[in-house]
């Protein structure tokens, strides 16, 4: 009885943290709303060390962070989404050849290094200029303002749905990796994108859906999905 008793309180304790903050993250922002100038400075120094690990050329346009740690809804589970805009066209007219070389050298990277700036893993992303990101905050570092400032949520999320929706999709994503079936895994992670994306599309960052993904991601839970489609597909390769 104590251990379920426990089990409940650490679900609902966990669920606390998707509700959202009424400040931004004291480890990043100061009072002001600036970014503190030791992370910012992190920030670049990452950034700059990625840019040479790509051994190319690029003109960098912009340097941002998005996702929760640029706004009202960060939990413990969040990452630093740092993002460098570059202009891929002026690399190559290729762009499925660009877009390929970006995502490769991203996931190399952010697999590899386990850097953190105030406790906080980062994660970085090589993005395109042209292309539509739509975040309802974002900040420039490298000119230390905001692009978009964030809004504070007027509505909590419905955390109990979330977790309805998220112990649906649990029961699907274990069926799916232990069928090591790769079309069957391929088919849910569509289907996890589309459903996430639904909610974004209609409730914005607070939907059911997004924080039902949160909570799958916070239990490592879309890392296996992915991890079981590299291993079907390996499999699939080998005689």
């Amino acid at each position: 009885m104590i251990i379920i008793v426990a089990g409940e309180y650490m679900s609902k304790l966990k669920l606390k943290s998707f509700l959202p903050h009424d400040k931004l993250s004291p480890k990043l922002w100061l009072e002001s709303g600036k970014m503190k100038e030791q992370v910012r400075e992190a920030l670049l120094l990452i950034s700059n060390e990625f840019l040479d690990y790509l051994k190319i050329d690029v003109d960098v346009s912009d340097i941002t962070i998005t996702g929760s740690y640029a706004n009202y809804n960060y939990t413990p589970y969040s990452d630093i989404d740092l993002h460098i805009i570059i202009e891929f066209a002026d690399i190559t007219n290729n762009e499925e050849l660009i877009e390929g070389f970006m995502s490769a050298k991203k996931s190399y990277w952010n697999d590899k290094y386990d850097i953190t700036v105030e406790g906080i893993e980062v994660e970085i992303y090589p993005q395109d200029k042209s292309e539509e990101h739509i975040s309802s905050g974002v900040y420039s570092i490298d000119n230390n303002e905001w692009v978009v400032s964030p809004k504070k949520f007027l509505k909590e999320p419905n955390t109990s749905a979330a977790k309805k929706k998220a112990d649906m999709l649990r029961r699907d994503i274990n069926s799916a990796i232990k069928s090591e079936d790769l079309k069957e895994i391929e088919r849910l992670i569509e289907k996890v994108k589309k459903i996430r994306a639904s909610g974004l599309e209609r409730s914005g960052e607070m939907s059911t859906e997004n924080i039902a993904y949160k909570i799958l991601r916070s239990d490592n839970l879309i890392q296996k999905l992915y991890d079981s489609k590299f291993k079907a597909y390996s499999v699939s390769l080998s005689i």
